[in-house]
This record gives structure tokens, C-alpha cells and sequence, in this order.
């Protein structure tokens, strides 16, 4: 049976990973991003964010994303398990280029007690076969290319800026 939301995996999908270490413990990343919504807290690509509907994680959740410099994106989340990965999968959009399928899975784990490797993975295709590769080729992918890192990037120093804050005074040393 095939899985028409969220298809397999295929040899012209194009994937666009970055992955960084965030100086927090596990539990710290995942209360930041398991609210699919807030995305805009630290993601410099998305000028706005808001959850969509009554399901705000886990399967079915959504959220619009205002993009910078332009356009706007709907996602809903196809694959979610807790304290690990998400798959969010672009179910509607505008000014966006013509895609086929859109996704961006995100996957945590820890590197210690107060270490997290998050891990960020843009897949897509675009429509229109051997024109479509080459408009990704040319057009497309060298602008798709920095939101992964960007958003690793993002996420690391909105998390390792909370955690300085969230420190109470008593725990430095004098």
C-alpha cells in the first residue's frame, strides 16, 4: 500500500541535513521544540509560527509558518515519537516552489547528561520530472541548503541563552 502523505524514501528526493551539540541536557531541547507552533522561537528562517487546530504535538499536530523572506507554509506532524524525532510533511503552502512532497524530520539524542545532538533533515521533491531536478539544481536547492544548518544553529543558541537564564544567581561561583 502506498502511503501518498508520506511517501518512502527515493533516489531523487533531495535531503538537506545539518546537525549540531547543544550544550543542554535531552530534556531542556525537547520541552523547546515539542510544541511544533513555537517553531518560531528560534527558527531565523520563519518570521511567524502559530499552532493550527486543537492538537498542539504529537501525530496530527499543526502549524502555519510565516517564511522569510517570503511565502507561507502549512505542516502537519506525520511521524512523532517522544524525546527522539518528529516528522513534520508541508500539506499546503504559497510561494513556495512546485514540490511533489516536503518534509523536515527532527531527531534528538543524548551525547550526555548535559549534552543533546539534534539532528535536522529536509527532504523534498519537486514536480515536473527532469525540469523540476533542474530547477532544484540551479534555483531551488542553493536557497534550501542554509535552512538546516540555520535551524540547528537557531534552535542551540535559543536553548543554550534559556538555560543561562533559567540559571538561578546562587549557582555561580563568587
Amino acid at each position: 500500500m502506498i502511503n501518498k502523505t508520506h511517501p518512502a524514501p527515493a533516489e531523487r528526493d533531495t535531503i538537506l541535513t545539518a546537525s549540531t551539540v547543544i550544550d543542554s541536557p535531552l530534556e531542556n531541547v525537547w520541552k523547546t521544540i515539542k510544541l511544533p507552533g513555537e517553531i518560531m522561537n528560534f527558527h531565523p528562517l520563519i518570521k511567524r509560527s502559530k499552532q493550527l487546530g486543537t492538537i498542539s504535538n504529537g501525530i496530527g499536530a499543526k502549524r502555519s509558518c510565516e517564511l522569510i523572506p517570503m511565502g507561507k507554509m502549512i505542516e502537519k506532524a506525520v511521524e512523532w515519537k517522544e524525546k527522539e524525532t518528529y516528522t513534520m510533511e508541508v500539506i499546503d503552502g504559497s510561494l513556495l516552489p512546485p514540490y511533489r512532497h516536503m518534509s523536515g524530520k527532527l531527531n534528538i539524542e543524548a551525547v550526555s547528561q548535559s549534552q543533546t545532538k539534534v539532528t535536522f533533515s529536509f527532504r523534498y521533491r519537486l514536480k515536473f520530472g527532469l525540469i523540476g531536478q533542474l530547477i532544484d539544481l540551479v534555483m531551488v536547492r542553493p536557497q534550501f541548503k542554509k535552512a538546516p544548518p540555520k535551524y540547528v544553529n537557531g534552535l542551540k543558541k535559543y536553548v543554550e541563552e534559556r538555560s543561562l537564564v533559567d540559571t538561578e544567581p546562587s549557582d555561580f561561583k563568587t
